[in-house]
């Protein structure tokens, strides 16, 4: 027997913890005060396993909480999170924790370099995790839950895209050690969402975005950025890891963030982490924590001993920053003229392409669905990688119609979409609609441009930068070289030249000036007499 078109369905990718284990969430059962979404980063060294496990249960993908994805010392990759899930889950019975799991994209091998494969799939799992957390918070009327979306390392980067992607933006959004400074960037690996973020409009008051970042290893600080005044930063200090080996020692510091902000919803009342978060401050005014709207914008941890004394990180104001700032906020936008994508079910397949310049970091357009029975989704994606998905029912707002442009360097670039048809939305039966055709158009495309951008590596470029860098360090040490040597070669030359004149000076003089003092005296006959005595 058939089930019926509108029973409930399994949310895939979800799980809901309740204090032990994860189970299964169920389309529109979420229904809590407090909805908490944890979603975890870049897992280098699970990719062969993962995969193996998958194939071997016969599933597509498998979770991140399966206690059997365990790294090479038996450590269950879930138990690096479990605290955290636990304080989440302590807050009461009006606390719900969900966990997005994307484990599939996000394993690769144990390899630095492939950070950027899992980067590049934030993009369109923060599409998923907006149209399944659609599906799973109940939809009564008058009732609004409040949602906490938290990211570690790249799962900040998912929490981001799926945050401008939601029709009702989180109240909460928490970025654990997101990668962001130089060396993440020359890698491939940094999240780059200081372009994506001024576009939910962060701010401190009621109705706003709340975001704050804790920066242990591969963060940067996002306030000074444009439209990110509102941002808290907080520089965290990781103690030493007594281990000789160093991918042990940073893995360690980038996971303590995790463990700082769980040690924060523990301690609730030292008013720090997320004891400052609206969805504390403003339920229980006058708490221990400071107000949102008096947070400083920067504070740090120095002290590893004693983490949750937090103190205000003075700053100076640099005239080079606020000019670099200046020209940074000067945003363009440069419509493609007569460029758009119309698909059907009978023509799922559209495609163009785009010429990209210095400074490019987002292509937006506008997105409109016409007939339909909402079960549409449309696909796109940029030079082959995914990046965008939007179910024709929950309509994506537009701080969400946009893809990056992280890797692609300055050229030509294609745009590709695609329509397919998912099951109907609840309460509706296959064929309701069936006379009810449906185009889906994309119009109005532009590219975002900001001046003095920093660009992501991918690994072509990062290749290309280490060999000139490499090529111009060669011919720099050449250079020292010869020059070096050439001038301890004429050194020893002139010492050389200087020894055999003074030679020759010397045997040019007459010979009794050239000998020395004892060989001057009168010489000592072999026998000589004195007083009559023969000496011998």
């Amino acid at each position: 027997m058939q089930p019926a078109a509108d029973a409930p369905q399994v949310v895939g990718r979800l799980g809901r913890f309740d204090g032990t284990t994860f189970a299964p969430v169920v389309e529109g059962e979420v229904d809590a005060a407090v909805v908490h979404v944890f979603v975890h980063g870049w897992m280098p060294g699970f990719r062969t396993r993962e995969r193996l496990l998958a194939a071997t249960d016969g599933v597509r993908a498998l979770h991140a909480w399966d206690p059997r994805l365990v790294d090479p010392d038996g450590r269950p990759l879930v138990a690096d999170y479990t605290p955290l899930l636990e304080a989440l889950h302590g807050l009461g019975p009006d606390h719900a924790v969900l966990w997005y799991s994307w484990i599939d994209e996000s394993a690769t091998d144990a390899d630095v370099l492939l950070a950027h494969r899992s980067r590049q799939a934030t993009q369109i799992n923060g599409r998923r995790l907006a149209v399944a957390l659609q599906r799973a918070l109940a939809r009564r009327p008058g009732r609004h839950g409040r949602l906490h979306l938290l990211g570690h390392s790249h799962g900040s980067a998912v929490v981001t895209h799926a945050a401008a992607s939601l029709r009702r933006p989180p109240d909460h959004l928490t970025f654990l050690d997101a990668p962001e400074n130089q060396l993440t960037r020359i890698g491939g690996a940094a999240d780059l969402i200081d372009a994506v973020l001024p576009r939910l409009h962060p701010g401190r008051e009621r109705g706003r975005v709340f975001v704050d970042s804790y920066t242990s290893m591969f963060g940067g600080p996002y306030h000074r950025r444009p439209g990110l005044a509102a941002v808290v930063d907080v520089s965290l200090t990781p103690p030493l890891t007594a281990t000789l080996d160093p991918v042990r020692a940073v893995t360690a510091a980038h996971l303590y963030a995790v463990d700082w902000y769980a040690r924060s919803v523990r301690e609730l009342q030292r008013g720090v982490g997320y004891g400052w978060s609206p969805l504390v401050t403003e339920a229980a005014p006058g708490g221990p924590g400071p107000a949102v709207a008096d947070l400083h914008p920067w504070y740090t941890a120095p002290l590893a001993l004693r983490p949750l004394d937090v103190r205000r990180r003075p700053e100076l104001p640099l005239a080079a920053t606020a000019g670099r700032l200046a020209r940074r906020s000067q945003v363009r936008h440069r419509p493609l003229e007569g460029a758009r994508l119309a698909v059907t079910p009978a023509a799922p397949d559209a495609a163009l392409s785009f010429t990209t310049a210095p400074g490019d970091q987002l292509l937006e357009f506008d997105l409109s669905v016409h007939g339909g029975d909402g079960g549409e989704q449309l696909d796109l994606a940029v030079d082959g990688v995914a990046a965008f998905r939007s179910l024709t029912r929950y309509p994506v707002p537009m701080s969400g119609r946009y893809v990056m442009l992280a890797d692609g360097r300055p050229g030509e670039h294609l745009l590709t979409a695609r329509l397919t048809s998912r099951r109907p939305p609840l309460g509706r039966r296959a064929g309701d609609d069936a006379a009810r055709p449906v185009t889906v158009h994309v119009t109005n495309l532009r590219l975002v441009n900001t001046p003095g951008a920093a660009a992501g590596f991918s690994p072509t470029r990062t290749m290309g930068a280490a060999f000139v860098a490499g090529a111009a360090s060669g011919s720099l040490v050449t250079l020292v070289t010869l020059v070096a040597t050439g001038w301890t070669a004429r050194r020893v030359l002139a010492a050389l030249t200087r020894r055999r004149a003074a030679t020759a000076a010397a045997g040019s003089r007459p010979r009794a000036w050239a000998r020395p003092a004892w060989a001057r005296r009168s010489p000592c006959p072999r026998r000589c007499t004195s007083s009559g005595t023969s000496r011998v």
